[in-house]
């Protein structure tokens, strides 16, 4: 019976003196025992310690209410999530006068908050639900996930910023709760960005396949007299306006042909040319 090719004597035994086999094994236990014990007895103290310096370096934001951010949006996204919490809390009031549909070619569509023009408007930009004298939002408690989540976003699959000079960058600090808070508001927004574009885009199709339908039903539903006039008024409707814009490009036409400076200066010097001959 063959005898086992494996020395039964203890490890330590087998690498002795000079042996590098045993030196390297040795050392590696060194190390490994050294990192185990000061793993095992960190205390209390230095764990809390570097957990807060590991999250501070990743994201703290605590907003300034200063309405700089406010004051400079002039149009902001708003998605079907939105009137949900707006409609539970009841302040759905103050949105809709600055609902708008926005088309975006060749074919989206969103919804967006923006404020119509109006002549002397001491503050024409901004965000529409923005209180410029108190300095605070309308629907603070249920403000448009596009703003409750910035300037943090998610991509579905990484965290990142959508403005690095927001005010509140670096404000204070953040726990551990806020900062998932945070991280929440933006996966939420992120959803709803996702939702609303999958939604809205047939919604919108669908209202206009059924208005063409009701405007051909009206179209049918008119005797021949009612047809020609309509005809006639929208026949005349498109000559007012391509006449218009002939008017318009003829003006503009003769706006150039008009002499320029340069050859008003061309002239003069021609005629005082001649009265020096």
């Amino acid at each position: 019976m063959k005898q086992s090719m494996v020395s039964s004597r203890p490890l330590n035994e087998r690498f002795t003196g000079n042996n590098l086999k045993y030196q390297f094994f040795n050392n590696y236990r060194k190390i490994f025992n050294l990192f185990t014990f000061r793993r095992d007895n960190m205390s209390d103290s230095e764990s809390s310690k570097e957990s807060k310096n590991t999250e501070s370096k990743k994201y703290v934001h605590n907003c300034t209410k200063c309405g700089a951010c406010c004051e400079k949006w002039t149009e902001i996204p708003v998605y079907i999530e939105d009137f949900q919490n707006w409609i539970a809390d009841g302040t759905i009031h103050h949105v809709l006068p600055f609902l708008q549909l926005q088309e975006i070619p060749p074919s989206y569509v969103r919804l967006i908050l923006k404020k119509a023009e109006i002549e002397d408007d001491p503050n024409p930009s901004g965000c529409p639900l923005y209180d410029y004298t108190n300095k605070i939002c309308n629907v603070y408690s249920s403000m448009p996930l596009y703003c409750s989540s910035y300037p943090l976003a998610y991509n579905g699959e990484k965290f990142y910023l959508v403005d690095n000079d927001s005010p509140g960058l670096g404000n204070g600090s953040m726990t551990s709760e806020t900062l998932e808070m945070a991280r929440e508001r933006a996966r939420n927004h992120f959803t709803a960005v996702s939702n609303t574009s999958a939604i809205l885009p047939l919604l919108y199709t669908m209202v206009l396949a059924n208005i063409m339908k009701k405007s051909q039903e009206a179209m049918e539903s008119l005797s021949e007299e009612d047809q020609q006039q309509l005809e006639e008024l929208l026949s005349k409707s498109k000559d007012d306006k391509d006449t218009e814009e002939e008017t318009t490009s003829k003006e503009e036409t003769t706006s150039e042909e008009e002499t320029n400076p340069e050859d008003e200066w061309e002239e003069l010097e021609e005629e005082e040319t001649e009265v020096k001959e």
